[in-house]
């Protein structure tokens, strides 16, 4: 026998519903980072987001997803706000909207993060805080009945750490895009088991193989597709009741199973029998 030498896998055959199955599953994760995510963080600089929109004697303060008026004669102060917390929005640079808590209570704010250094905060339930970049225009022109835009100084911004939002989606669209496989290969005198994200090594002696015609139960962790099963599972054949599964058929006639430091894993070899022999002969 060669120095390592691949063991070919009982793999089960894929039902002809999993690729519709998988593609429906694929659909809304690649659609969250290719249009979902790129709206929430470009939009606002595309649109010029916050604005805060005077006509007819109100004020219309605008974000991406919510909008609030301020109508004609509401009470206004002038002064640093200091956000204790988001409740719900956003805090990018140069885009702090949302829900924050201000002075012990809620208030809606539309504002670029200046407001430490000066804000509007307006008497409406919950309050209001803006930010315009020449605050004494807006009022001016709020107070006399006319119209215009009105915006922050600091216009939103995108850094990168933002973009680190859709690192989490990369390795789980790797993983189903992959096709992810069992391998094993003997290795000397070992048996090397390697799924999609691990690498188990099985040492001759000190391992103990016997053979099962149990099926895999419930999954209990980890992942079950057709023609890979890995992670933890339940399983009749075990003497715990549960095994670590790195097999290519949940049902097999036959499978292998190795203990190995208190640790039972399910294997499905094609040929489960010759390989409890390979173990069980002198090392």
């Amino acid at each position: 026998m060669p120095p390592t030498a691949a063991l070919p896998v009982n793999t089960e055959q894929t039902p002809r519903w999993w690729p519709w199955a998988r593609a429906l599953f694929l659909l809304p994760l690649l659609l969250l980072p290719l249009l979902v995510v790129p709206v929430l963080l470009f939009a606002p600089q595309a649109l010029r987001l916050p604005v805060y929109t005077v006509q007819g004697g109100q004020i219309t303060a605008r974000s991406l997803a919510s909008r609030t008026s301020i109508p004609a004669g509401t009470p206004v102060q002038r002064r640093p706000v200091t956000l204790r917390g988001k409740l719900i929005g956003s805090d990018l640079p140069g885009y702090t909207v949302g829900t924050f808590w201000v002075d012990q209570s809620r208030a809606a704010v539309y504002s670029d993060g200046s407001q430490g250094k000066g804000a509007l905060v307006f008497a409406t339930q919950p309050p209001t805080v803006l930010t315009p970049a020449d605050p004494d225009a807006l009022l001016r022109v709020w107070r006399s009945g006319g119209s215009g835009d009105f915006r922050p100084a600091r216009p939103a911004q995108l850094s990168w750490p933002e973009l680190l939002v859709l690192l989490p989606l990369v390795p789980l669209l790797a993983f189903f895009l992959s096709k992810p496989r069992v391998r094993y290969a003997q290795d000397g005198d070992a048996l090397v088991v390697r799924t999609w994200a691990s690498s188990t090594r099985f040492p001759r002696t000190g391992t103990t193989a016997t053979l099962t015609a149990a099926p895999l139960g419930l999954r209990l962790f980890g992942t079950a597709i057709p023609g890979y099963y890995s992670g933890t599972f339940s399983s009749a054949g075990a003497s715990g009741g549960h095994v670590q599964a790195a097999a290519g058929s949940s049902r097999p006639a036959q499978a292998l199973l190795l203990t190995h430091r208190g640790r039972t894993f399910y294997l499905t070899p094609q040929d489960p029998a010759a390989l409890a022999a390979w173990f069980e002969g002198p090392a």
